[in-house]
């Protein structure tokens, strides 16, 4: 897919619906924004809130047309199936217990989805979308943001063309300072994250840790087939798991670690991997996204910087000059590029030199969760 800023010729809009992202939603401006930047997407249509004054609050302000300002989700497909312009796709933007309802719904009327990760809470909900999606053949994508990175997707273009040599090990954590303070200072909007009835089975592996092993599977291209999780609680008075260390092994023997927390002062937002080949290992961190280092035996190492004529695998992702930094939201519309080329076609993905994070990766981070659990509890090593 070329990259955000090429809009001569146009590419064709999308139209999207949402579900999710009135005032206080904590991601789902950023989804918006990343839509617009990547200008292939106009939003028409959504339920922003289940309070309805708040939602439609959020349509006045989003210039969404009053009656395309749903009272629920059951009644914005139902009715955005009759109109001739029907969205193409829908955003799911809620917390994490209202997915499965809302992908259900949006699937079974043959409606595009692009949800938020993790995909469900429960892993027979997740099988369950995937037989809906097969037999609807609708395109399900997941928002595995750090997917969208042209440096991330240099690494793994690299890992795949043997440039390290054969990987050995594959290491990712993703650490968190928000919840170090303390339950009494938290936002609102990111209590829920605490709560087993929304936030499902784990709380800090259901929300970093999906980004982290979603890494890891991505950079090279293995399938986890067992792991050994811990899952602990550092801050009193959080109900749930803060911190998890997890090893993998992954097909090939492939051996792996990660490690996430939500309490780690000192970042704000830690996610960074190493990768160990034979021959040299990379490094990438996403507080400094314009670099990826190669650090082969006995020898220099080697800065890779995005944009540059040296990274093929980042410059046909990349959006600006070297030297003018891309990040964060870039790499969420280089994703959303991505998704409107799959709703386009199913073919597009088979054109696309990364794989499009879908339904079966999102099954795979609902999966992570439940299996976390189980080895933590039962302390032992468990089959993925």
């Amino acid at each position: 897919m070329s990259n955000i800023i090429k809009d001569i010729p146009g590419a064709s809009k999308l139209r999207i619906g949402m579900i999710g992202g009135g005032e206080g939603a904590y991601f789902a401006s950023l989804h918006r924004a990343a839509m617009r930047l990547s200008n292939r997407y106009e939003l028409v249509a959504g339920v922003f809130s289940s309070n309805l004054e708040k939602s439609f609050e959020a349509g006045v302000a989003l210039e969404i047309p009053p009656d395309r300002v749903y009272q629920n989700i059951e009644q914005m497909a139902a009715i955005e199936l009759t109109r001739e312009d029907c969205i193409n796709a829908v955003v799911i933007v809620t917390p994490n217990h209202l997915h499965y309802e809302a992908c259900k719904i949006f699937i079974s009327a043959g409606i595009p989805v692009i949800c938020d990760k993790p995909l469900v809470n429960e892993v027979e909900h997740a099988y369950e979308l995937v037989r809906m999606a097969s037999k609807a053949n609708a395109f399900v994508g997941v928002t595995y943001t750090y997917q969208g990175y042209p440096l991330v997707r240099e690494a793994r273009k690299r890992i795949q063309n043997g440039d390290i040599g054969d990987v050995r090990f594959v290491y990712v954590e993703y650490l968190l300072e928000w919840l170090a303070p303390g339950v009494d200072t938290l936002n609102t909007s990111l209590a829920w994250r605490g709560d087993p009835a929304k936030a499902g089975i784990t709380s800090v592996v259901g929300d970093i840790g999906t980004h982290a092993f979603n890494m890891m599977e991505f950079l090279v291209g293995s399938r986890c087939r067992e792991l050994s999780a811990t899952l602990s609680n550092k801050i009193l008075g959080w109900k749930m798991d803060d911190h998890c260390v997890a090893q993998f092994v992954f097909d090939n023997n492939l051996e792996g670690l990660m490690w996430v927390s939500f309490a780690a002062p000192g970042h704000r937002n830690g996610l960074r991997f190493k990768v160990v080949g034979s021959t040299a290992t990379l490094e990438w961190s996403q507080e400094t996204p314009e670099i990826l280092h190669l650090k082969p035996v006995d020898g220099a190492e080697l800065l890779l910087r995005r944009g540059q004529s040296d990274c093929a695998g980042a410059l046909a992702f990349s959006s600006l000059p070297a030297g003018c930094s891309e990040g964060y939201l870039e790499a969420l519309a280089v994703l959303y590029n991505d998704f409107a080329e799959a709703v386009i076609g199913s073919s597009a993905q088979d054109l696309m030199s990364v794989p499009v994070p879908d339904l079966d990766q999102g099954v795979r981070g609902v999966e992570l969760s439940h299996r976390c659990y189980e080895s933590s509890t039962e302390k032992r090593w468990v089959e993925f």
